[in-house]
């Protein structure tokens, strides 16, 4: 097996290993990403006097395998906006912002999808700003005043790895299995690492079967430092990966 070798910290090899990282949002949903160059408020230059935001619908908003995604909802607006321009947050933090002109009546649906999502609890929130499309300029004015914000929470499922390992003589047996999230079957990975006077060498994670060996190899006076390890994480039916779990033994017999 390859063994890659490092000086970091031991905590940073037995940590949790979390999905996480903004990405940006599907083109098919017209949505600008967040960090994008923001729709300038054009009021001054506008008549949005009487324009409001009447109806922004929120309805149900999922996440699977790190994904989020909201239904088809309406929204409305009264004269003088033709439009709206949608801010879309993901526990207080701008994820995108999609402005869409609207129908005869004013009125229209939106949609919302961006990945990746981290496991455990968050709050989604849309707020909408009534918006005046005039042909001929590059982009909607936004009017500051008429808004309207909805918000609720989601929950992205987190798989939990479960570990157990023993030791007999020189033989270190293990055996994992994974819980929660959203359900299985749940591939297993396995890691080894050894930890020494001169750093820590740990080999590339493997896709495994439920259960693992290790020859457990004896200290000596010299190497009082030396500590093998074996780490365990389980990837979920969406595709999510739980924490790891871990286990160490100092070989003494």
């Amino acid at each position: 097996m390859s063994w890659k070798k490092t000086r970091l910290p031991l905590c940073s090899l037995v940590s949790g290993l979390m999905l996480a990282a903004c990405g940006g949002v599907t083109d098919e949903t017209g949505v600008e990403p967040a960090g994008a160059e923001a729709l300038g408020t054009q009021e001054s230059a506008l008549d949005c006097a009487g324009a409001s935001v009447t109806s922004l619908n929120l309805g149900s908003v999922g996440s699977w395998g790190g994904a989020l995604s909201t239904s088809s909802e309406a929204w409305s607006v009264t004269y003088p906006a033709n439009g709206i321009i949608l801010e879309y947050y993901v526990d207080g933090v701008l994820r995108g912002t999609q402005p869409i002109q609207g129908d005869a009546n004013r009125s229209g649906t939106w949609t919302f999808n961006d990945s990746p999502i981290a496991c455990g609890s968050h709050t989604f929130q849309v707020k909408g700003y009534p918006a005046v499309f005039e042909s001929g300029t590059p982009a909607p004015g936004r009017c500051t005043t008429g808004s309207m914000t909805k918000s609720t929470p989601f929950t992205q499922g987190c798989p939990t790895a479960n570990l157990l390992c023993t030791q007999s003589g020189t033989t270190i047996s293990c055996t994992g299995s994974g819980s929660g999230g959203e359900g299985g079957p749940y591939i297993s990975y396995w890691r080894e690492g050894v930890q020494n006077d001169s750093g820590m060498n740990y080999t590339d994670w493997e896709q495994g079967s439920g259960t693992y060996g290790l020859f457990c190899i004896p200290a000596t006076t010299r190497d009082d430092f030396y500590r093998q390890f074996i780490y365990y994480k389980v990837k979920d039916a969406s595709g999510v990966e739980s924490p790891v779990r871990s286990f160490s033994r100092v070989c003494r017999y």
